[in-house]
């Protein structure tokens, strides 16, 4: 399917060219039609993945000059919570059905890829050295890794509480559970938590972002109250 975006007039800032102004933006077209829950650009083309509390998961390629084409659709039983994209260009989807999808953009052909005791909150593609797997974290208080060539995961940890925001950035990753803890784990030794810490801010965690330069590790991460704090994972880091 294919359609056209509508451009929106308004500028961020007339008079200063150095501001974008809003007329190079692109609205795409059929929407989801219910909540976007989560959005993720391909890494390596002018893909963007949405997922929405109306089951989908839905591609669009965005271009220039206010146009947008629907490249991909993807239904679960359920709400979709979270996107991500593999480098190859497959977007994967974590969803309330409590499963997580792959869907192969190029053919528009997709499947379940890994299976949790509770809807999955959380979905990541991990590039490590030695190859990539796919993370997923759970409502379920577990955190799961998944071969591709495998229908089991290949490692399980538990967490103390629900999943509900996770991210990763060689060689750390980061859960954030609901009762405020944090669990940094050292890909090196992915079943023992490597940290424990406690969210400095007060609600309940939202998101995590792991810091993408490679000399300093580290995460920011939002809670509900509507802030945002920045956590270093080495104590050197703070210096």
């Amino acid at each position: 399917m294919s359609f056209l975006g509508h451009a929106n007039p308004t500028p961020a800032t007339p008079n200063d060219s150095a501001f974008t102004t809003a007329d190079k933006d692109v609205e795409v077209a059929d929407l989801p039609t219910d909540s976007i829950s989560s959005i993720d650009f391909a890494p390596q083309a002018d893909f963007l993945a949405v997922g929405s509390w109306d089951n989908s998961v839905r591609v669009y390629e965005i271009g220039e000059g206010g146009q947008s084409q629907g490249k991909a659709i993807h239904q679960h039983a359920g709400p979709v919570l979270s996107v991500c994209w593999s480098r190859d260009g497959k977007v994967f989807s974590g969803s309330v059905d409590n499963t997580a999808a792959m869907l192969d953009v190029s053919t528009g052909q997709a499947m379940q890829v890994a299976q949790h005791d509770a809807p999955v909150k959380a979905v990541k593609w991990v590039d490590t050295p030695s190859g990539a797997v796919l993370a997923t974290g759970s409502w379920d208080k577990t955190v799961k890794y998944w071969d591709m060539r495998s229908p089991t995961p290949v490692i399980t940890v538990n967490l103390p509480e629900r999943c509900y925001a996770f991210d990763a950035q060689f060689p750390f990753v980061v859960a954030g559970s609901a009762d405020r803890q944090i669990q940094v784990f050292n890909l090196a030794n992915p079943q023992t938590p490597y940290k424990t810490l406690t969210s400095p801010l007060h609600g309940l965690t939202r998101v995590i972002s792991c810091f993408t330069a490679t000399s300093t590790h580290g995460f920011a991460i939002g809670s509900v109250e509507g802030r945002v704090g920045i956590q270093y994972i080495e104590d050197r880091d703070t210096q």
